[in-house]
């Protein structure tokens, strides 16, 4: 496709502020202060004749939406960057610098143009191009949403400096989700990492650079801390009673994330694909239902989450919902709050008592754009109903949970198993009592 260039569409009004005169000696004494640092990659002729415009300060694009787009690239931090070798006209293909600034091309808004911009990497950096596509913000990108990232939203594309994003201080993450990487930098893996042990996880090597994935779908969290920490399974096979069953439904940070707020996730999920459900769209009751609290409504009841998975199976829709229950944390913030191996809990009663907090606090998951879940908030009467006695059970401790519905259910199935051969063994004694007699009766006779 062919993009809006950075520098072809420059509105006149931008040189009015002094003249090109004093635009370039402006950006000669910007130039003359750059450190010896950037003389290693110093700027060729070329960029110079571009930074003679590009270099001063204020320097800007009226957009149609009223707003404006800066056109000032600092030399020095161009200088030092990356992209200095490969020249301004390898990523602007449509500058003629003979005949440069051109007719003005009107640019509809920054988002626009950084979304048709961002095309332009694909050209060097396809592979992370591809995987950028498959991801979570790819997928935000489609959906409309205003904010999320494209490749520019990350990197810089005048100042892309080596290592940048792999370090604490400008990794690019924090720029969105700042509050996460609050919590993560007070973390166990924060702190590592702040003290210079690189081995410690960054936000990347949890979530993956360009190949951003929901950390919360399918395994999720499981596999990825068992990528780094291959050990667990073994070390907690010495002391937690079914720790496959454990792994399986128990998020890691409900136990390393001590005080965060835990709470059962009623997931629904395809049986075909085998992947979360996504929300049921063009039902009203189902679109109001995040906001229920603020209606002053307790959240999905049993007959309502009947009504959901109904909605959900709806027309054209392959397979059937079912719902898989685990153990969650509430926020994605608190999700990041890992401590210290030492602090994690390890008390069972934790979850496994009556009136556990655990318990109290439950939600339903659908998928919502790009995969990212939408929690409805819920009774605890949900953890009753006979639909959800499958999923509940997969993380069931026998008297543990005290969900009462199942404590019946468990003394009806250990009745019918133990009391059937019981009363198998009674009927055949009392009959072999019975014969016995009548053959000593006839042997008097």
């Amino acid at each position: 496709m062919t993009t809006p260039s950075l520098v072809g569409g420059m509105a006149r009004g931008a040189f009015s502020k002094g003249g090109i005169g004093s635009a370039a000696v402006a950006v000669v004494l910007a130039l003359a202060g750059m450190t010896a640092s950037a003389s290693a990659a110093a700027i060729s002729p070329n960029e110079q004749q571009c930074l003679a415009c590009h270099g001063v300060p204020g320097l800007e694009k009226p957009l149609v939406d009223g707003g404006t787009l800066s056109l000032h690239i600092a030399p020095a931090s161009f200088a030092q960057s990356v992209h200095n070798t490969i020249g301004c006209t390898a990523c602007h293909t449509d500058i003629d610098r003979t005949t440069h600034p051109a007719t003005v091309r009107p640019i509809a808004n920054k988002r626009e143009f950084s979304i048709a911009m961002a095309q332009v990497c694909r050209n060097c950096h396809s592979q992370q191009f591809q995987q950028w596509g498959q991801s979570v913000h790819a997928a935000l990108v489609r959906d409309g949403n205003p904010i999320a990232p494209v490749c520019t939203g990350c990197h810089s594309p005048h100042a892309v400096m080596k290592g940048a994003a792999a370090m604490m201080d400008t990794v690019p993450c924090k720029t969105c989700h700042g509050a996460i990487f609050t919590a993560y930098a007070s973390s166990v893996h924060g702190i590592m990492r702040s003290q210079g042990l690189t081995a410690a996880p960054l936000c990347f090597g949890c979530h993956g650079a360009h190949e951003v994935a929901v950390p919360s779908a399918g395994a999720g969290r499981r596999d990825v801390c068992l990528g780094c920490h291959t050990e667990a399974v073994a070390s907690h096979r010495t002391w937690l009673p079914n720790v496959d069953l454990h792994f399986s439904v128990v998020a890691c940070p409900v136990c390393h994330a001590p005080k965060a707020e835990r709470m059962v996730d009623l997931v629904l999920y395809n049986s075909a694909t085998l992947k979360e459900t996504p929300r049921p769209v063009g039902i009203p009751e189902f679109e109001t239902l995040s906001s229920s609290q603020t209606a002053g409504k307790p959240g999905l009841d049993p007959t309502t989450l009947l009504a959901l998975l109904k909605a959900a199976d709806g027309p054209g829709v392959a397979g059937k919902t079912s719902i898989r229950g685990r153990l969650e944390v509430r926020t994605g913030v608190q999700d990041h709050e890992l401590t210290d191996a030492s602090q994690a809990i390890g008390t069972c009663a934790t979850c496994h008592q009556q009136g556990a907090k655990t318990f109290q606090s439950v939600v339903v998951s659908v998928a919502g754009p790009a995969g990212i879940p939408i929690h409805y908030d819920a009774t605890t009467d949900v953890l009753r109903s006979a639909f959800t006695v499958d999923s509940v059970g997969g993380f069931y401790a026998i008297g543990g949970t005290r969900v009462t519905f199942l404590d019946v259910l468990l003394v009806l199935a250990l009745a019918g198993g133990i009391g059937g051969p019981i009363g198998h063994m009674l009927w055949r004694w009392t009959f072999r009592r019975i014969l016995n007699r009548k053959a000593h009766e006839q042997s008097k006779g």
